[in-house]
């Protein structure tokens, strides 16, 4: 159902979708006879790191062994094609192949011969018809292009694949080919510049700064020899072993010497007390401590001592400062042993084996312990020093590791700037492009419809495909916009409105009254359904009188009516017509029946009812034309009589007909529509809107009157309509 509805709003909008399916057409089909065809021609590039370009630049320490894969992303595919399509590019193409365009003076003047001459009279240069192209010009692919066509490029990729399609389109073939190769080189030169700018612009920030970087290095060794000149040392580390071990071993030796000097003390008791029985070597032991030269040697020798641990700390066992002083100790330990030895034998005069060997042995523990308690007396003092100069290395520490530190960065610095030049020269030097020229472009040839345009036989199927769905389109559009009754759907839909049948469109030649008509004419039959719905749409009994109106002027109700009564008549019914539009009265055109005479006389007292009602020529019909136009027709129509004469016509006929005005123009038919048994609404198909009609109903339904229908007038005679059908059958 929902098809045959589409079909029959199509069929009844058929010059609509026709009008506008040729249009687009005819549009496409000459337009693409009129345009100066153009040529395409592909170049194919594609997007792949060069291995080698990577294992070297892994080599060098540019690319990690994870970044040598030869894939290109998403991101660096899109970046690509951007690429592909800057003006930069296309500026180098138009500039080395001086690519020109036609001007549109001369594309007009060559659509339009007569206009040189004008353009030339005006002052126009008629005779330049090119002008160089701008890179913007033949980057630019818009629909005026395809109009007038002109050089330009299109730049897209390749299905799902990393290879770019330079498309490169001209009125001339050879030119065509010759875009897309040159597109094809600059975009890979202009690659290969970028890569190579790259390098350029890193290699510029090493260079200006590699000479700062070097002189922060320098003054960073200057400053930690600075350092090491001012302290004094080479290594904190060896300096800090050496002061330890020192300290160890003077401590040590401070302990050795105390073990010493124990023995020595319990020799001289051992020896002094074998001598004991020896007046002499009392005599003798108390000279010796009261001798001035022995405490003289023993504070030399305890001096000489202290000297020497001050000059360890600075100097080696082998320096000459050390070796002096060593010997000068020997020299004091000898002058205080021969010393001794002459205390203890000035005064002997005889010459006792055992006491000279036990006084030669005492001398020597005395000597021995004097220097053991000298080299004691000045340990204490040495140790203190190195015991200080340890506690200051946590600070030369501290300042020697942060010069250090600035040392070993500017250094580690300096070297990778050097290290980055040298790979910065490498790179630049050995720079490979991203991009390959896999496929150059053709010349195309003039006959190839694949890669000429445009292709009529395409274009014609494409006008065809497009014009077709578009006209209907335009013809169902137009259709949901339009607010007009056209088809009974549209009067069943309007609420408590029967649909009472359809009158269709007469031809010119075929006569409007249906007496005058064949038998079997689509009228007479259109008619008599229309009567019987009269007759069956109320169920008590027939109406005995009917008021015909519709929305606005000329929609045939003068024609309904007529044929209507008509109809009634040759049913064997008594029928008189009463011609009730006082404003525009129709009915005397159908039956020629005169204007001077009519219901307003009635009306107004001039006339009687027998002289106004008038033979129609159809047996069993009467006539009460209107007469004379009234001035103020209202007031004629609600006037009591006008309401009597309806009552006693319906008594005197068996159906009463009255041709009222249009409702939407006058009252006129709500009053004759309360003294009517009912009101037919007549609906010229695609004229009343429904909104009109809906406002009418609300209208009638609050005047309360009774509303037996509605009939379609002017139905279009269409396939799908009952018409054919109709024809058909007969």
């Amino acid at each position: 159902m929902e098809l045959r509805h589409i079909l029959e709003i199509l069929w009844r909008r058929r010059w609509t979708a026709i009008i506008l399916f040729l249009a687009i057409f005819l549009t496409i089909v000459v337009g693409s006879l009129l345009i100066t065809p153009w040529y395409d021609s592909t170049a194919k590039v594609l997007l792949r790191k060069s291995s080698a370009s990577s294992s070297i630049l892994s080599s060098i320490g540019l690319q990690s062994g994870a970044s040598t894969m030869q894939t290109i992303s998403d991101t660096d595919r899109a970046d690509y094609l951007a690429l592909a399509a800057v003006r930069p590019v296309a500026e180098k193409v138009v500039a080395d192949l001086k690519v020109t365009r036609e001007r549109t003076r001369a594309r007009i003047m060559r659509a339009v011969p007569l206009l040189k001459p004008f353009l030339r009279l005006i002052g126009v240069n008629v005779e330049s018809i090119e002008e160089a192209m701008k890179a913007d010009d033949l980057l630019d692919s818009s629909v005026l292009s395809m109009i007038f066509p002109r050089p330009h490029v299109e730049i897209d990729q390749y299905e799902e694949t990393d290879i770019i399609e330079i498309e490169a389109t001209s009125p001339d073939p050879v030119q065509a080919a010759a875009l897309a190769n040159k597109m094809a080189e600059a975009f890979v030169v202009d690659e290969l510049k970028r890569v190579r700018e790259d390098y350029k612009g890193v290699s510029k920030f090493i260079e200006a700064n590699i000479e700062r970087t070097r002189a922060e290095y320098q003054n960073a060794l200057k400053e930690l020899k600075d350092y090491k000149e001012k302290e004094q040392t080479v290594s904190l580390d060896t300096e800090t072993t050496n002061l330890l071990q020192r300290i160890s071993d003077y401590r040590k030796q401070m302990s050795d010497n105390n073990v010493a000097i124990f023995k020595d003390r319990a020799s001289i008791s051992k020896a002094e007390s074998q001598l004991s029985a020896i007046p002499k070597y009392q005599k003798t032991s108390e000279q010796m401590k009261d001798n001035e030269m022995v405490l003289s040697l023993k504070i030399t020798l305890r001096d000489l001592y202290l000297s020497l641990a001050e000059s360890q700390t600075k100097y080696t066992g082998e320096h000459p400062a050390v070796i002096d002083i060593r010997n000068k100790i020997n020299e004091s330990k000898d002058l205080l042993d021969k010393e001794l030895k002459k205390i203890f034998g000035s005064e002997t005069v005889g010459i006792d084996p055992v006491y000279q060997d036990l006084s030669v042995k005492l001398a020597g523990y005395y000597v021995d312990l004097a220097s053991l308690e000298s080299q004691n007396q000045a340990l204490p003092v040495v140790l203190k020093k190195y015991e200080r100069d340890l506690m200051t290395l946590p600070r030369k520490s501290a300042e020697y590791a942060q010069i250090q530190l600035s040392v070993n960065v500017t250094q580690d610095i300096y070297n990778s700037m050097l290290k980055y030049r040298y790979q910065m020269g490498m790179a630049e030097s050995m720079a490979v492009s991203s991009i390959y020229l896999i496929e150059p472009a053709i010349v195309p040839d003039k006959s190839d419809s694949k890669h000429r345009h445009p292709d009529l036989f395409l274009n014609t199927i494409i006008a065809i495909v497009l014009g077709a769905p578009f006209g209907m389109g335009a013809a169902l559009l137009m259709e949901y916009l339009n607010d007009s009754v056209s088809t009974s759907d549209d009067v069943k839909a309007v609420k408590h409105l029967t649909f009472l049948g359809s009158v269709f469109m007469l031809k010119k030649k075929e006569p409007k009254l249906i007496n005058e008509a064949d038998p079997r004419s689509p009228l007479r039959e259109s008619l008599r359904t229309i009567r019987n719905s009269i007759r069956f749409a109320t169920t008590d009994k027939p109406p005995k009188s009917i008021v015909v109106t519709s929305s606005v002027q000329d929609e045939g109700k003068s024609f309904f009516v007529s044929n209507l009564a008509i109809q009634a008549a040759t049913e064997g019914k008594k029928v008189l017509l009463i011609d009730g539009d006082m404003r525009r009265p129709g009915l005397n055109i159908y039956f020629n029946v005169p204007k001077t005479i009519g219901l307003t006389n009635f009306l107004v007292g001039d006339a009687d009812i027998n002289s106004i009602r008038l033979d129609s020529g159809v047996e069993g019909l009467s006539i009460i034309p209107t007469g004379p136009i009234p001035p103020d027709p209202a007031r004629l129509v609600e006037s009591k009589k006008m309401h009597q004469l309806i009552k006693d016509m319906e008594e005197a006929y068996d159906l009463v007909i009255i041709d009222s005005p249009p409702i939407l123009a006058a009252s006129d038919a709500v009053i004759f529509g309360r003294s009517a048994d009912g009101v037919i609404m007549l609906i010229e198909s695609g004229k009343a809107k429904k909104k009109h009609i809906a406002d009418i109903m609300e209208l009638l339904s609050k005047a309360g009157i009774n509303v037996i229908g509605a009939a379609l007038n002017k139905v279009s005679t269409g396939r799908h309509s009952y018409y054919y059908y109709y024809q058909q059958y007969k």
